[in-house]
């Protein structure tokens, strides 16, 4: 049965980051405008989980679901939606886990579909299992399987993180960008936005070395009366030298009217090179013949402002990077500039899929669930507890995986009564069922 064919059917799609949540819905509003659905972006404070009047097709971060189900009691059950789509299951944290397991829990009686869709896993076995997936319909496929017009090159270097390091990688980066047809783009990415400007300078400089133009990476047959109204609309007059020579940026940082306007002549081929921060992968809506990666370590500043450490990229970062390259239309190029010691590890992810475990361990958002539990209705007691922790992520991976978690092997009642005991003993919030 379709969406368009059942009157009450309604739908929702999660999303792991709020950045998504606009792209998701306006690739859904292009597919649905045959069938008449609308497409509605929800936040906490609506009513995303209440039963509408007619078909919808509501999309929601992660955050905005757990504040939702969070708000009511878990003990009552849900009308469900006909169908949850979880969007990016790679990206799977705590917030992402305890929302859907939240969901899943209070549907438990309704018909509610759950299908879920992410980058390539190295085993998606218990994320299947997790959703109620039947094996019938779990497919899996890693990168190096599939067909696919990408190729895949890699160089290292072993400079430290330094503006010198950056000056070598421009060579080597603007020799992959020389390879897509002068009608054809790049994305650059690069560790932060303090960089763009001085890595864009750096480029233009190697290509004014090679080529011997003034126009940079501008092309010959750009309009000049389409630049000239660019330059008069551009609200920080700065980035003309860099529009001037066809190459423009992509992140918060850049007034909205300036990042849409830079968009808008990358999309007409006027600007080839588009150069985007790390942070801002998850935003960028745009595809590129040439996707360059330069370098894969970035600076981490903690909260006080003097902690200060050099991470490697998360490796759901560098899928994210290199599925701009991956396109309809055409071949694409994914290039991955990185230090000599990681390029076994990202490679090694990058053509078998990724690795995925719980992470709800390892944050406080069970703990704030319950505390805000005790807040609105008094304690839950500890076999109301068990019995929704059975419905995550972790229930499965403790059996699969259990000293990643410091389990016993082969004892799933013991282990997960065992964290309800710690819950209990931590957060205050907990009445045993002896008590009651």
């Amino acid at each position: 049965m379709t969406l368009s064919q059942s009157p009450g059917c309604w739908v929702v799609v999660v999303a792991p980051r709020k950045g998504l949540v606009s792209e998701i819905a306006a690739n859904l509003r292009k597919g649905s405008r045959h069938i008449g659905v609308p497409v509605e972006c929800v936040t906490s404070q609506s009513d995303a989980l209440d039963l509408p009047n007619g078909k919808v097709i509501r999309v929601i971060s992660t955050t905005a679901l757990l504040d939702l189900l969070a708000k009511r009691d878990p003990t009552i059950p849900l009308a469900g939606p006909s169908l949850v789509v979880c969007e990016n299951l790679e990206l799977l944290d705590s917030t992402y886990e305890l929302g859907i397991s939240l969901l899943r829990h209070a549907t438990q009686s309704s018909p509610t579909r759950f299908v879920g869709f992410s980058s390539s896993l190295n085993d998606c076995s218990d994320l299947a299992n997790w959703l109620d997936v039947e094996q019938s319909a779990l497919h899996s496929f890693r990168p190096r399987d599939r067909d696919q017009f990408l190729t895949f090159s890699t160089q290292t270097f072993t400079i430290p993180q330094s503006a010198a390091l950056f000056k070598t990688m421009a060579k080597s980066a603007h020799a992959s960008i020389r390879i897509a047809p002068s009608t054809e783009s790049a994305v650059v990415f690069v560790p932060s936005r303090a960089q763009c400007r001085g890595i864009a300078r750096d480029l233009l400089t190697q290509c004014a070395l090679e080529s011997e133009s003034e126009k940079g990476y501008l092309p010959n047959d750009a309009p000049s009366d389409r630049l000239e109204d660019s330059f008069a609309r551009l609200l920080d007059g700065t980035l003309i030298d860099f529009v001037s020579k066809g190459v423009g940026f992509f992140h918060e940082g850049i007034h909205k009217a300036d990042r849409q306007l830079m968009l808008s002549l990358y999309a007409d081929g006027i600007l080839r090179v588009l150069i985007v921060p790390r942070e801002s992968c998850w935003t960028l809506p745009v595809r590129a013949s040439v996707v360059v990666v330069m370098g894969a370590q970035y600076l981490h500043v903690g909260e006080n402002g003097t902690d200060r450490q050099l991470r490697d990229y998360a490796l759901t970062d560098l899928v994210r990077m290199q599925s701009r390259a991956v396109r309809h239309i055409g071949s694409g190029h994914f290039n991955l500039f990185c230090q000599a010691e990681t390029k076994d590890t990202f490679l090694r992810f990058l053509q078998d899929g990724l690795p995925l475990e719980s992470q709800l361990l390892e944050s406080n958002e069970l703990e704030k669930w319950l505390d805000i539990q005790k807040d609105r209705m008094g304690s839950l007691n500890e076999q109301q507890i068990l019995d929704i922790l059975s419905f995550t992520f972790l229930s499965r991976r403790i059996v699969s995986n259990p000293a990643y978690y410091d389990c016993q092997p082969g004892a799933k009642a013991e282990n997960i009564s065992r964290i309800v005991d710690k819950l209990m003993g931590n957060g205050r919030m907990l009445e045993s069922s002896s008590t009651r």
